[in-house]
């Protein structure tokens, strides 16, 4: 019985610990978001589905489902990059508003 109990306890901390990003990829989809690592300028906030939402589930991209608060404009988002230092990185926001707020406030800053 206390050896049952001890595997129980041991899988509800394993599942408890598990990360966060147990959320699904799918949560990106419908949100709206733009590449900051280009010119905030010349960006634009786009809607996050079709080949790019596809492009976000492949091996081409990570995507860091836990949101951040430390973006210029202080707009919570989450990013989806192609690599380290290099390539394309998404910053993703629930709404167009948030999107275009943060790309705004970047574009300023530079």
């Amino acid at each position: 019985m206390l050896k049952s109990s001890l595997a129980l306890a041991a899988f509800i901390l394993l599942a408890l610990s598990a990360p966060a990003s147990a959320q699904d990829i799918g949560i990106l989809q419908g949100k709206y978001g733009f590449n900051w690592r280009s010119n905030p300028d010349r960006a634009k906030c786009v809607k996050i589905d079709g080949k790019l939402f596809d492009e976000f589930k492949s091996a081409k991209y990570k995507c860091d489902l836990k949101e951040i608060s430390n973006t210029a404009s202080g707009e919570k988002a989450r990013v989806c990059s192609q690599g380290e230092n290099k390539g394309k990185e998404y910053m993703i926001f629930a709404t167009f508003r948030s999107c275009e707020k943060e790309r705004k406030t970047q574009a300023s800053n530079g």
